[in-house]
């Protein structure tokens, strides 16, 4: 199941990563601007930016941060306090939040911290304040607008009266507006005691909506900034709460992508081979077999040429400086077993009882459990998944990629051919790599283009994918 015995001094191939889409937190940005906010500034401040901690020049620039649409002034007091007004302006210029910090003034520069979360403006004499990301959401805002959401789900229906003791429509309604979303309270037609809390983006599209038991009929929206609540208020001043963070569309789910892992101390790879998620083995440069362990590499003994791990965990291996062995890894015993038939110059295993091998022809080989039973011909790496699935690659024939067909007793060769290397997890988990590196999976009709540029790869039946560059660096695929 990995890529056995080609290695080349190629130069490192960068793998791509598939970025997270929009919805989840963004991460700040700083950059530098002509120190002019605007539309204007807040009563009592002014702009001060240094050229650095230790000169009170100013300088040509402000640092200035960007976050979730917003953008932020660390600006100073006309009476020259020792504190910072952090200042958030909306895309319209519109100051939309400022807080006063104390600690320090006259900013020359604004750092972020991914990891904590924070970001720090520094001033004169190097003073700093630190803010965290959510501190730096600007609260959210009620707006009246008429009784009109942009499109109303399914059982919902827009109820806005003048108060808690009238049933009297309202002309208009409140809204939230927050981080570029509008959110409505919605009331239900069988009339329950519930609103639907619907969520839209800027182009009027319902991106998230909620049931909230205990109101009905909204007349008024408030926003408490010390716990960061709003609260929503209908017929005889019933009321409902919800955290401002649960105003916002849950963040998508992560972009799949190639994930940097540990690498054996003081080894490196050549072959990584995947039976499940919690059977995983790599096999070094010099033979030696290694088990991940779940955090890092444990090496448990040598040598062979080439390792095949079943779903079930069971270890193979092939072994042709040796007469062609085939071997099992013994657990017990922390050793290879010697009591299988050699000739096969690679082995791939479906369990501890099955198992397909190739011999130096070129020839197919299934493993009846005491005997290697000739089947076909003629390949030049095979793969086999944990349902049973059989592909292989015959690079000589123009990069043909083959699947055994097991009722006809034959290889078919109608699988689109371009890869020198394939790993089979099952029939829905196939993944392939080109004389270039390239990865690609078998999407069921065609090879799709998959970032990234690794050396070896493999497959597992319950979806696990690993892989090694041309350095041997270890990737996982989640």
């Amino acid at each position: 199941m990995g890529r056995p015995l080609k290695f080349a001094n190629l130069a490192a191939l960068c793998l791509g990563l598939m970025g997270l889409t929009a919805g989840a937190q963004t991460t700040p940005t700083v950059t530098q601007v002509p120190p002019s906010p605007a539309p204007a500034l807040p009563s009592g401040t002014k702009v001060t930016c240094i050229q650095g901690p230790g000169t009170g020049a100013a300088a040509t620039t402000c640092p200035v941060l960007k976050l979730d649409g917003y953008t932020y002034w660390a600006l100073s007091y006309g009476d020259n306090r020792v504190s910072m007004d952090i200042a958030a302006y909306d895309a319209s210029g519109k100051l939309v939040a400022q807080w006063e910090k104390p600690g320090a003034r006259y900013v020359y520069g604004i750092t972020v911290n991914p990891t904590n979360k924070t970001v720090t403006f520094a001033g004169q004499s190097d003073a700093k304040i630190t803010m965290t990301w959510d501190e730096l959401a600007p609260p959210p805002v009620v707006v009246q607008v008429p009784p009109a959401p942009p499109s109303i789900p399914a059982g919902m229906k827009v109820t806005c009266t003048q108060g808690p003791n009238t049933g009297a429509a309202s002309a208009t309604c409140p809204v939230i507006q927050w981080k570029g979303y509008t959110v409505w309270a919605l009331s239900y037609t069988d009339n329950r005691v519930g609103m639907g809390i619907v969520v839209y983006d800027a182009a009027g599209k319902v991106v998230a909506q909620f049931e909230k038991p205990g109101s009905r009929y909204v007349y008024g929206i408030t926003v408490n900034t010390t716990d960061r609540t709003v609260t929503f208020a209908g017929q005889s001043d019933a009321k409902i709460s919800m955290k401002w963070s649960d105003l916002l569309p849950p963040p998508p789910a992560p972009s799949p992508q190639w994930v940097l892992q540990p690498g054996p101390q003081g080894a490196t790879l050549k072959q990584i081979s995947v039976g499940s998620a919690n059977a995983i083995w790599g096999l070094d440069s010099a033979g030696f077999n290694w088990k991940w362990t779940g955090s890092g590499w444990q090496r448990m003994g040598g040598t062979v040429s080439n390792i095949s791990t079943a779903s079930d965990g069971t270890l193979w291996a092939t072994n042709p400086p040796d007469s062609l062995r085939v071997l099992k890894w013994d657990p017990a015993g922390n050793k290879w077993t010697w009591n299988i038939p050699t000739g096969m110059k690679q082995v791939t295993a479906v369990n501890a009882n099955t198992a397909w091998g190739l011999d130096n022809g070129g020839s197919l080989f299934r493993w009846t459990g005491s005997a290697w039973e000739k089947k076909g011909c003629c390949v030049s790496q095979l793969s086999v998944g944990s349902d049973g699935e059989l592909w292989a690659t015959n690079p000589p024939d123009s990069n043909r990629v083959l699947r055994w067909d097991s009722a006809g007793n034959k290889w078919t060769w109608n699988i689109p051919a371009g890869m020198t290397f394939v790993s089979v997890g099952s029939a829905k988990n196939i993944w392939a790599l080109d004389a270039s590196d390239g990865v690609f999976q078998w999407t069921g009709s065609a090879w799709q283009k998959v970032p990234g540029a690794l050396r070896n790869i493999s497959a597992a039946g319950d979806g696990s994918v690993w892989g090694l560059n041309a350095q041997g660096l270890v990737y996982k695929w989640q």
